[in-house]
């Protein structure tokens, strides 16, 4: 059950990163295209009568930095297409929702989708599979909704609540928790399986995660994960 599982969470990604593949080129594209020209930049001083050997130096290091950026989104690209155990490590949730949302910025800004965060500080590192929740969070975030908010805190129980609020269509009446059942889908070409297992990571992680309308317009996903999670 728990291959099945992981099986079908890897299935789910790819599909999701297939979806996101033009905007991801491009979000790559960008600092290969801003060390290109850095590249230019610096042979242009030093190829002066007199080398400008301060200009060249502040290129180069815009080199490091650009090309550096393009290993960060290859590597977490990589990660979430990478097929494997479960590896649980401690990570700060603030961190994992700023590399999705860096990750989505290109298709956010595709469809005019405005994405807002209010993380709280200082909160807890717990220990997670960041895979796993950046998985989560993809899912969460991919829907036709123009506007999105992502928050973390802590509860009352001093557990983290994440919860994620659009303002899309909404829950279907009278049918809020079927959303989280295996191919139940709102969207034309949607495959009905994000929300099924990101409820089943979440879970696996000791916390639930559902469902409520807003009061006006749209939803709102939230998930509470425990400080001291232990494998499942």
């Amino acid at each position: 059950m728990r291959q099945a599982q992981a099986d079908l969470a890897h299935i789910n990604r790819v599909t999701a990163m297939g979806e996101l593949t033009a905007s991801l080129a491009h979000e790559i594209k960008q600092p290969i295209s801003a060390a290109s020209t850095d590249a230019r930049t610096c042979l242009k001083w030093l190829a002066r009568d007199e080398p400008k050997v301060e200009e060249a130096r502040e290129a180069a290091s815009r080199i490091i930095k650009d090309v550096t950026r393009a290993s960060e989104i290859i590597s977490r690209i990589r990660s979430l297409f990478k097929k494997g155990e479960a590896q649980r490590e401690l990570v700060d949730v603030n961190e994992i929702i700023r590399e999705m949302i860096a990750l989505l910025r290109d298709e956010a800004g595709r469809y005019s989708i405005l994405i807002h965060t209010e993380l709280a500080p200082d909160l807890p590192d717990i220990t997670v599979d960041r895979v796993q929740l950046q998985q989560v969070f993809m899912n969460l975030t991919l829907n036709i909704a123009r506007e999105l908010t992502v928050r973390s805190q802590r509860n009352p129980e001093n557990q983290l609540l994440i919860s994620v609020s659009d303002n899309g269509v909404g829950l279907p009446p009278q049918r809020e928790d079927k959303i989280f059942d295996a191919f139940f889908t709102t969207r034309p070409q949607g495959t009905g399986m994000g929300l099924s297992i990101s409820r089943s990571i979440i879970e696996s992680h000791g916390g639930p995660l559902w469902a409520t309308p807003n009061p006006e317009r749209g939803a709102t996903f939230q998930f509470t994960l425990p400080r001291n999670v232990e494998a499942v």
